[in-house]
């Protein structure tokens, strides 16, 4: 017997990276497990998982596409007792320097559809069945919801917001359906090669690096030094076009 024995539990973004980590230990404690995904075909390694493992191929950033997977779910299974809000993008710690005028508006709206958004999708159309089976909601933040460095302003910023639906769905939907959130540190990642964009180099040759494996711990962040206001006066873009944020 596992831990999650006929427990029924949607996830988003769960083809790949941490996502696709939890899909696979929530079947191996025996958890029935839908997910909502852009790439389901990437779930096709564990049809083994047969009857227990639902797919559905869809945007987090579409209500009626969270309502289909909420739907597919609970005609699958019969119920909905967990939500992971899980799907969201990186910003490959692109400084706020580094962010080119023309895509910042871009940048913003791509990410916090994706992180914030989609979570807020989630929950509401995951809330009635949640309240049924006196159910709970579990979003994905990261160190970055809570200190600086674990990506650049876009990311960091939406990680805080998170940390804060969070807090206020806990208090709204209370005591019938409980709300956590859970803030992993550095992993390794398997998002694609960084972006042309992501290379952009701050104002100080101090900021420039190595590609990222992913987040940088605690002691890392603490050594990073500080731009000057001279070099950060100094300094200009030298790109113009950028491609869309990579998923992970």
């Amino acid at each position: 017997m596992g831990a999650l024995d006929e427990e029924v539990v949607l996830i988003t973004g769960g083809a790949s990276g941490l996502g696709r980590a939890i899909v696979e230990r929530f079947l191996e404690e025996g958890a029935r497990v839908a997910v909502l995904d852009r790439a389901p075909q990437r779930l096709e390694p564990l049809a083994a998982a047969g009857d227990r493992l639902e797919v559905i191929g869809g945007d987090v950033r579409s209500l009626a596409d969270n309502r289909r997977a909420v739907e597919s779910c609970v005609r699958r299974f019969g119920r909905l007792d967990c939500a992971i809000g899980n799907a969201g993008i990186w910003d490959y710690s692109v400084t706020l320097d580094g962010l080119p005028e023309d895509r910042l508006d871009a940048a913003f709206d791509e990410l916090f559809h994706v992180n914030v958004k989609g979570y807020l999708l989630l929950a509401k159309a995951a809330l009635p069945e949640l309240v049924r089976s006196s159910g709970a909601l579990v979003f994905t933040v990261s160190n970055a919801g809570f200190d600086p460095a674990g990506g650049g302003p876009l990311y960091t910023a939406s990680k805080h917001a998170v940390v804060g639906l969070i807090r206020q769905l806990a208090y709204e939907l209370a005591p019938a359906v409980r709300v956590n959130g859970v803030a992993p540190g550095p992993m390794r990642r398997t998002c694609a090669a960084r972006p042309p964009w992501a290379l952009l180099r701050s104002p100080s040759a101090a900021f420039s690096s190595r590609p990222s494996r992913g987040r940088r711990s605690r002691s890392a962040r603490s050594r990073r030094p500080r731009t000057t206001p001279a070099a950060m006066s100094s300094w200009r873009p030298a790109v113009t076009a950028v491609p869309p944020l990579a998923a992970c």
